[in-house]
């Protein structure tokens, strides 16, 4: 006899195990891509990070921290600007780049279906900037959906004696920045107070960028998410972000790079999640 209204004793499921990070080095010189272990791309579509200049296993540490679904690739090609403006000179670099990493990602057979890219963000960390500055042509900045920079946001002098930033190289992030106050993109930045010789320091082009879009700063005493980070001012307007933390040795410009996935990383991630619930909301 059965008595029918017992409780059955049901095994529950085992969750799956999640699958290993995946790597691969890319045809460009100085670039591998890398999946976290959750990577997924539904019916194709994948999002991809493209990080310029730092080690490949900080990006990555990164990613893992900000628990983001994406494809990111690393480019670190050595110290000064110059590899990465050089680089990025021709339009098509960026172009044969993007198809590589999605040929990549067929590769991987991570893929529910033919990758496909769906949203791409730029990243950089110090002279990294010079390759998105580069990569930024009417046509890509089109495509890019966020700008994320840490301790990198750089142009020249107009008058080197009076240390005028030049307003011209900083006008296309000023239109970015515009997009991104409306909620169009997400751009953020993170600098420190290093001081500059010839050229204007990060924290020089971040004024005259709030000048040029007539935004003030936001003071602040906040211990950051590192040890010996302190922010001492915010910017939040929309998807526009800066965090300005103290700081002017070398170890404090290492933890801009070592802490995106605490600073910048965690704004990409809430923007993508939004959208995707969104979407999924309005199916």
């Amino acid at each position: 006899m059965v008595d029918a209204g017992a409780p059955v004793a049901v095994e529950a499921p085992k969750p799956e195990a999640p699958s290993t990070p995946y790597r691969a080095s890319l045809p460009l010189r100085g670039s591998e891509l890398y999946l976290p272990s959750w990577f997924t791309a539904k019916k194709g579509l994948y999002d991809l990070v493209v990080h310029f200049h730092g080690e490949g296993r900080w990006q990555e540490a990164n990613v893992e921290h900000a628990k983001l679904n994406v494809a990111i690739v690393s480019i670190n090609l050595g110290l000064g600007t110059d590899p990465y403006s050089n680089t990025f000179k021709s339009p098509e670099v960026f172009d044969k780049l993007l198809a590589d990493v999605q040929a990549e990602v067929a590769k991987a057979g991570r893929a529910d279906g033919t990758p496909r890219l769906h949203r791409l963000a730029l990243s950089a960390w110090s002279a990294g900037f010079s390759s998105v500055s580069r990569v930024m042509t009417d046509a890509v900045t089109e495509r890019v959906d966020a700008v994320l920079l840490a301790d990198g946001f750089f142009t020249n002098f107009s008058n080197v004696k009076k240390r005028t930033v030049n307003e011209a190289g900083l006008e296309r992030f000023a239109r970015f920045t515009e997009s991104a106050r409306k909620n169009d993109k997400l751009f953020a930045i993170t600098h420190t107070t290093i001081p500059t010789g010839p050229y204007p320091s990060v924290q020089e082009c971040v004024v005259k960028l709030l000048d040029m879009e007539h935004m003030s700063k936001k003071q602040c005493s906040i211990d950051g998410p590192r040890p010996k980070m302190h922010q001492f001012y915010a910017v939040d307007d929309g998807s526009f972000h800066i965090q300005g933390f103290q700081g002017v040795q070398a170890a404090d410009h290492v933890r801009q790079l070592h802490a995106m996935g605490e600073t910048t990383y965690p704004y990409l991630k809430s923007r993508w999640d939004k959208q995707d619930a969104e979407a999924a909301a309005a199916r």
